[in-house]
């Protein structure tokens, strides 16, 4: 295979990727939706996006494993080939966990929710929601400066876990909510955090793909450098 068809196989590859990030990225703005308006209907209807997240994970597996069988790529098209799976895991997954959320709002429609642990989890879902974008922005872009704020962010969402799980788990003594619902409730706060995780994740694997170091590693030494200037 020459070298440009190689390429523009790769690259053929990344758009195929993005594009499968930006539908689990719309199923995550209606999933923050259901969170507010508790519809059930819209998230039953939403059920089954995970199967087809899946089938087009597979696929963009089955395209790497064959561009590295036709031609032995050279390291740095085997980080973007690695960076590649890697990405198209996290994608997959966060919109499994998705999936999960809809069917906790579809089989709770009408028990009854605890306001303050409902209105923490919309806040939450905003805010693991945004920090999923901007992992997908930051592989898109390939702009590694960007992907230091990740982790800042991700402190936030920590706390809102922190806080929901506590509402969760040490209920008042009025408007606690059905037993049911709590425990989908809890659930959906786990389900919210590994979301915003896999957007961390995913400007790390654009940090390994961009310089072939690891997330910890490159930003050592961005602080180094910068370090350094404030030397001169």
């Amino acid at each position: 295979m020459p070298r440009e068809t190689f390429q523009q196989e790769l690259d053929r590859l990344v758009e195929e990727v993005v594009e499968l990030g930006r539908e689990v990225e719309s199923c995550l703005d209606t999933m923050v939706e259901v969170l507010q308006s508790h519809d059930a209907g819209v998230a039953g209807r939403e059920l089954g996006v995970d199967s087809r997240y899946k089938e087009r994970g597979a696929e963009i597996d089955e395209e790497c494993m064959v561009l590295q069988a036709r031609q032995a790529p050279v390291a740095r098209d085997l980080r973007l080939i690695y960076t590649v799976q890697a990405v198209t895991n996290h994608l997959v997954r966060a919109g499994t966990l998705c999936e999960h959320i809809y069917r906790a709002v579809s089989e709770t429609a009408d028990a009854e929710r605890d306001p303050d642990l409902d209105t923490a989890l919309f806040e939450m879902s905003r805010g693991a929601r945004d920090l999923f974008r901007e992992g997908l922005n930051i592989f898109e872009a390939r702009d590694i400066d960007r992907a230091r704020s990740l982790e800042a962010e991700d402190d936030k969402v920590d706390l809102l876990y922190s806080e929901a799980m506590n509402l969760a788990v040490n209920p008042g003594k009025e408007g606690a909510g059905s037993p049911e619902w709590r425990v989908r409730a809890a659930l959906t706060v786990h389900y919210l955090e590994r979301i915003a995780d896999h957007g961390v994740d995913i400007g790390g694997r654009t940090v390994f793909l961009v310089t072939g170091e690891r997330m910890e590693s490159a930003m050592r030494q961005y602080r180094d450098r910068k370090l350094d200037q404030y030397d001169d």
